[in-house]
């Protein structure tokens, strides 16, 4: 029997996501269900059943299943990772403290900084050193590790990081350490720094491999019961898991090599999706990628249809505005700006007595009140149901029903009485702050980068995405709203478009003028053929894979650099050049002017991405739902509907999204319902279905800005 189905599981704070496409005909499948955060694999499982039963599937009509999930990164925000070890070269014991010696607010007299998470107790120095070109300047002394393993495993240590000066260009006491560890403590994990970030920068390069090392057992014990899980069901037992970068891997080659590369999967694919979205619909796909859930919001932007990639990442953030506040790590990582801002977002009073949002969270469990599991706390989601917003009986298709009552008793309780204010209003207000910090986190972020958003169209998806974009995107000034498709689920479209891909540096100083190309060909050789092995591991050895190589370069004595890709995928001095008119270009779209005349290049790392292309299909709602009604048959009723625009209630039309038409417009005020999500369309806003599927919202900015 041929297997023509793909599943993709992604888990959220509050919800997880599951998509089936047929790749026959790329028509989509959805399910959604409530997280399980003691053990989030059982959820997936659940989910992947109810889907498949649904939708009278089998497993054994399933070829591959692709998994998304934030288990690693709430291992570092919450610090219940692993206990682990650090053994660095003698002197560099602090690393993890000292940092960057850089405050992140200089006028912050309170400034709080993460604690490392490796205790100084259980970090130890060896006497070995390298010079910066890799030659050996004292020996390793393996005499003393014996005693150190002895100190580690008497404070139960389950994972030991190594990082030791320069090894990143010649690793051969790394390699001996690994060796003799192995030898004394086989059953202990080991991150080596050579093989998790093979760069330069000592602080990030030993953070780096600290996380790694942190979350590995962890993660290994939950893709194995998510492996085994899926076995029981008669799926494919060998998952692959979205990464950082946006591309896929073998959920066991990762857990093997760095599961750090998967810090934030699950957003990375909505990232993805947004992309692939903003290709198939937008004449010129530059757009921004707003994914709203229950429990945060992330922001990202696509330019000429690709999300933007960095190769400097932060995670667990002690100030979640402040750059230089988290743990960095030197992965390729999807750009993404994170909000705590999502559905179960808390309203409370801040130490001013002012209304405030966030970033804390009613998750899955208790939820919002109006979920009726417990929770007390007035919430995003219960002020989104007092406006009309949500419809308490066709929440997640009908599945589940909200309690009105619930909510509005939250929030007179909790903050209506002590701020004077009715229900309605306190509602409305929870819902433009929330509204106006995501806006304000958005303009930041577009800033930074140089982006005229009114040239932009915003992409939203997310359980709370659609419901929240219109408003955002008139405080914006966007012309454009775009709801896919699955909007309430696109993070699992993200998995489903996403390429097998592995992203590979290697070091490599020299002078631009000067360079070795034969040698820089050799090294970008051997970064091909080690990433191939990691999609051979998921695809098999028939994998075709295509090499995209960049060059990371800086004007000589600076501190930081930019990267520019190779032309053609060819090497040689002939392209001198060229790199540079290309080195100019991309400095000054970063710093906004050309660097000096006359100044050296040089070249800091060679980069890589390894990439087994698929082919591309239009995803797509299944034909049996394929609609061509009237608008009149689409309409489910009206309710009074709270609108900035009209200060007050509107009596709202609304849409079941299943029976639109297709390339009609329709006039707003309206409320589009679908199982995953709402969408909302203001009165000084239209609409229609285009010929996939997606909702497009045209906004009349002038009108709304009066």
């Amino acid at each position: 029997m041929t297997k023509t189905f793909r599943i993709a599981i992604d888990v959220g704070g509050t919800f997880t996501d599951v998509v089936i496409v047929n790749d026959v005909d790329g028509s989509l499948r959805f399910a959604k269900v409530l997280s399980t955060a003691q053990d989030p694999s059982l959820g997936s499982l659940e989910g992947a059943q109810q889907c498949l039963q649904r939708n009278g599937l089998v497993a054994s009509d399933v070829s591959e299943v692709i998994h998304a999930t934030t288990v690693a990164t709430n291992a570092v925000l919450e610090r219940n990772g692993s206990v682990t070890g650090l053994i660095t070269t003698r002197g560099f014991r602090d690393t993890l403290e000292i940092r960057r010696e850089s405050r992140y607010d200089i006028y912050d007299f309170n400034l709080q900084l993460h604690e490392p998470l490796v205790p100084r107790n259980l970090r130890f120095e060896v006497d070995e050193r390298l010079d910066h070109e890799g030659n050996v300047v004292v020996a390793l002394d393996e005499s003393r590790i014996q005693f150190i393993v002895d100190k580690l495993l008497e404070n139960k240590v389950s994972a030991i990081a190594i990082c030791l000066l320069h090894s990143h260009v010649n690793p051969i006491h790394e390699r001996r350490l690994v060796e003799l560890l192995k030898e004394m403590a086989p059953e202990i994990e080991i991150s080596v720094s050579h093989e998790v970030s093979a760069e330069v920068r000592e602080f990030e390069r030993t953070s780096t491999v600290v996380v790694d090392a942190y979350v590995k057992p962890l993660v290994r014990s939950y893709i194995e019961r998510l492996a085994s899980g899926l076995g029981r069901l008669g799926l494919p037992d060998k998952p692959a898991l979205m990464l950082s970068h946006g591309g896929i891997g073998s959920a066991l080659e990762i857990v093997n090599r760095h599961p750090v590369r998967m810090i934030e999967s699950g957003p990375a694919a909505g990232a993805i999706a947004a992309a692939y979205f903003a290709r198939q619909i937008m004449s010129k796909a530059d757009a921004v990628a707003f994914d709203m859930g229950g429990t945060t919001a992330k922001i990202s932007l696509i330019q000429n249809g690709m999300a933007s990639v960095t190769h400097e990442y932060e995670v667990a953030h002690v100030h979640r505005f402040k750059k230089g506040s988290g743990i960095p790590l030197q992965i390729s990582a999807i750009e993404l700006l994170e909000i705590g801002a999502g559905g179960g977002s808390i309203a409370h009073l801040n130490d001013l007595g002012l209304l405030n949002v966030g970033p804390r969270s009613a998750g899955a469990m208790p939820g919002p009140a109006c979920y009726g599991r417990g929770g007390l706390q007035p919430t995003v989601t219960d002020a989104d149901l007092v406006l009309g917003y949500l419809d308490p009986v066709h929440f997640l298709g009908g599945e589940m029903q909200l309690n009105v009552s619930a909510s509005r008793s939250a929030l007179e309780n909790n903050l209506g009485k002590k701020l004077g204010l009715s229900v309605e209003a306190l509602a409305w207000g929870i819902h433009d702050i929330v509204n106006e910090s995501m806006t304000a986190g958005i303009r930041a972020h577009a800033a930074e980068r140089g982006v005229d958003l009114r040239r932009f169209g915003l992409i939203a998806f997310g359980g709370a995405g659609p419901l929240h974009a219109y408003a955002i995107a008139r405080k914006l000034g966007i012309k454009q709203v775009i709801c896919p498709f699955g909007a309430g689920v696109a993070s699992a479209i993200g998995c489903l478009v996403a390429t097998p891909a592995a992203d590979m540096v290697t070091a490599y100083a020299a002078n631009l003028k000067f360079s070795d190309w034969p040698l820089i060909t050799k090294r970008f050789e051997e970064m091909a053929s080690s990433a191939r092995a990691m999609i051979q591991a998921l695809i098999g050895f028939g994998a075709v894979t295509v090499l995209r190589p960049f060059i990371e370069m800086r004007c000589e004595g600076q501190g930081y650099s930019v990267i520019v890709q190779v032309p053609e995928g060819k090497f040689g001095a002939f392209l001198e050049g060229e790199l540079e008119q290309l080195f100019y270009q991309a400095y000054e779209e970063m710093y906004g002017h050309q660097p000096p005349k006359g100044v050296s290049l040089e070249i800091v790392n060679l980069r890589a991405r390894i990439e087994h292309p698929r082919k591309t299909q239009d995803l797509k709602r299944p034909t049996s739902e394929a609609s061509n009604q009237e608008q009149s048959t689409a309409i489910k009723g009206t309710r009074p509907v709270y609108f900035e625009a009209a200060s007050g209630y509107l009596s709202t039309h609304v849409y079941d999204r299943y029976l639109l038409p297709f390339d009609v417009w329709l006039e707003g005020p309206a409320i589009v319902e679908e199982n995953e999500t709402s969408i909302v369309v203001g009165p000084d806003a239209r609409f229609r279905q285009e010929s996939l599927g997606h909702i497009v919202i045209e906004i009349d900015i002038k009108s709304s800005l009066q």
